[in-house]
């Protein structure tokens, strides 16, 4: 069975390609060029995971087309084997120097090329999937050169992977219990404001009785988006806070301030329009609850959130799609 991967082999010696393919086309996808212009337009062309490349050629060296794909941002993190009978210091230096991620002299060991080559792309996945799922670990991807260090960043990526909520992509309520400890502690360190917003879609039950939960899940998810791009430009923290409840922390906002945050994210729902069959108007609409304290020493997380849950039962008893607040003394 072939592995997921696509060669390229760059050699103006047809039988070093040929041997080089005899020995790969098992294991993986292969392409093969005579030049190093061959090369440079063939990477462009295909989705080439790495790239065996040798230093002496006609035309452009393998040193100058080494350079000017980690030039293009599009072919730059493809990982580069040197694979030269050039084996002097100088010429390593050279390689690396380039952008190599590794040199191998002829003759080779076919067990050791194959080996080197499944590392590196081993590597080369690991740091596309972490640029992918997380930009603040994509600033560790470039680091990734050592066994240590790619666990050091898989442990990274798990934490913060268990940070999320599965759904919708927000934090979850692990996340939002640990932010809302650490938050109420700097409010009543600081003397400053602290505010909860609690976001109840509803007739939820609804919806998913109307149009199924497929249906539900992506209204979750679209509210979700919603409020993380408002978190986004207004500050806190957005979490699902369980079920069809989702929560929203502002550090630093008073109550006033964090009313009118909810009502425009309440609005923002609306105008969204998105389909419920089960609800009179139709679309799915939010009510909020907002709490907020001063930083005094009444501060606790249980009763923020008793009184932004409070609010929300007199939004959601007061007729639904509408905002409440209360300061604490």
């Amino acid at each position: 069975m072939k592995s997921e991967g696509e060669i390229l082999i760059v050699d103006d010696t047809p039988a070093n390609l040929d041997l080089l393919a005899s020995m790969l086309k098992d294991r993986f996808r292969v392409r093969a060029a005579t030049s190093g212009r061959r090369a440079l337009a063939t990477a462009r062309t295909y989705a080439i995971d790495l790239v065996l490349l040798d230093v002496d050629m006609p035309e452009m060296t393998g040193y100058e087309v080494c350079r000017r794909l980690k030039a293009n941002p599009t072919t730059r993190d493809v990982p580069v084997i040197f694979v030269s009978a050039l084996d002097a210091a100088i010429d390593k230096v050279a390689a690396f120097e380039a952008g190599a991620a590794d040199y191998v002299t002829k003759p080779f060991q076919v067990a050791e090329v194959l080996a080197r080559i499944e590392h590196h792309l081993r590597l080369s996945r690991l740091t596309s999937d972490l640029a992918r799922k997380n930009e603040e670990l994509g600033r560790v991807a470039a680091e990734l050169e050592d066994a240590n260090r790619q666990l050091a960043v898989a442990n990274v990526r798990l934490r913060a992977l268990s940070y999320l909520d599965g759904l919708t992509g927000v934090a979850n309520r692990r996340r939002f219990d640990e932010a809302l400890e650490e938050a109420c502690a700097e409010a009543k360190e600081s003397a400053t404001p602290l505010s909860l917003v609690l976001v109840d879609l509803d007739h939820f039950k609804r919806l998913n009785d109307s149009q199924g939960h497929q249906d539900g899940d992506e209204a979750l998810r679209a509210v979700a988006s919603l409020l993380a791009d408002q978190t986004e430009s207004s500050g806190g923290l957005a979490a699902r806070f369980g079920g069809e409840e989702f929560a929203w922390l502002l550090p630093g906002v008073a109550l006033d301030a964090a009313k009118a945050e909810a009502e425009t994210f309440r609005m923002k729902v609306r105008a969204a329009a998105i389909r419920h069959a089960g609800a009179e108007c139709g679309i799915v609409t939010a009510s909020c609850g907002v709490a907020s304290n001063a930083g005094t020493p009444a501060l606790t997380p249980p009763a923020l959130v008793a009184a932004a849950d409070a609010a929300l039962y007199r939004a959601k008893s007061g007729g639904r799609d509408r905002v409440e607040g209360e300061g604490m003394e």
